[in-house]
């Protein structure tokens, strides 16, 4: 089954916008190795910033600064900020770019539960999982029916301790699964809707690298995102905007 921008546009619409991503120094050689300290000087540019969430759904970005909030909560100060330095970007939680039916993509969000199951079923646990690095980790890790590529290691990146972990979409056939979708965490915008979650997956072999941290008390998590067919110029430049986030807490 593959993942065509139509149907990323209906997760998209599902959600209400977007999702999450960003890095550490460990995990695949073909991803970030990121080695920026914590700082809340924002990246060099000739202009401030934009929101991300401010454009449509998927629209096409240019080259720039942009910041997210990552809890989608005005009230609380956390917010990231990165640079998108190539063409062909477009509108994400982050940013996504699209080559075929995959695409490679940094997301960047709170995550405030996942699915019992990633194929067979879509509904949360009751309680929800944890709220420390560690018990998300625990929980990615524990996801059926992913592969865990990379376990549970810790990691401080930009300044914050955290967890990182890569889990690999495994030989399945997605028809088998729930609504023919294999899906995952559960970010704040997901929450009003149960079965809403992250279901960006295209193939097996599709790769999600995550980044826990904690950020002064408040859980941020930074995924990279690419389908097994995605071109090298494309990670590269995803690795790009990796290496440019910034974490304003």
């Amino acid at each position: 089954m593959s993942f065509s921008r139509s149907k990323l546009n209906r997760y998209v619409h599902l959600l209400g916008l977007g999702l999450v991503a960003v890095l550490a120094g460990c995990g695949s050689d073909d991803v970030a190795k990121p080695t920026a300290a914590k700082t809340t000087d924002e990246p060099t540019s000739t202009a401030a910033p934009q929101d991300i969430m401010s454009f449509p759904p998927l629209a096409p970005i240019e080259p720039g600064a942009y910041f997210i909030d990552p809890d989608h909560d005005p009230s609380t100060p956390l917010r990231v900020v990165y640079r998108v330095a190539a063409d062909g970007w477009s509108q994400w939680v982050g940013a996504v770019k699209f080559a075929g039916d995959g695409h490679v993509g940094v997301s960047i969000t709170t995550v405030v539960n996942l699915v019992r199951h990633g194929c067979r079923d879509h509904s949360r646990p009751d309680p929800p999982i944890g709220p420390t690095v560690d018990d998300l980790a625990a929980a990615l890790a524990d996801l059926a029916p992913f592969r865990v590529t990379s376990p549970p290691k810790d990691v401080t990146i930009y300044g914050y301790s955290g967890s990182h972990l890569e889990l690999t979409v495994p030989k399945i056939d997605f028809t088998g699964c729930a609504g023919g979708q294999l899906k995952s965490w559960v970010a704040p915008f997901d929450v009003a809707e149960e079965g809403d979650a992250f279901y960006g997956y295209t193939d097996p072999g599709y790769t999600e690298e995550f980044w826990i941290l904690d950020v002064d008390g408040s859980r941020l998590m930074i995924a990279a995102e690419r389908s097994p067919d995605s071109p090298s110029e494309d990670i590269a430049e995803m690795r790009a905007v990796l290496e440019s986030i910034q974490i304003d807490p």
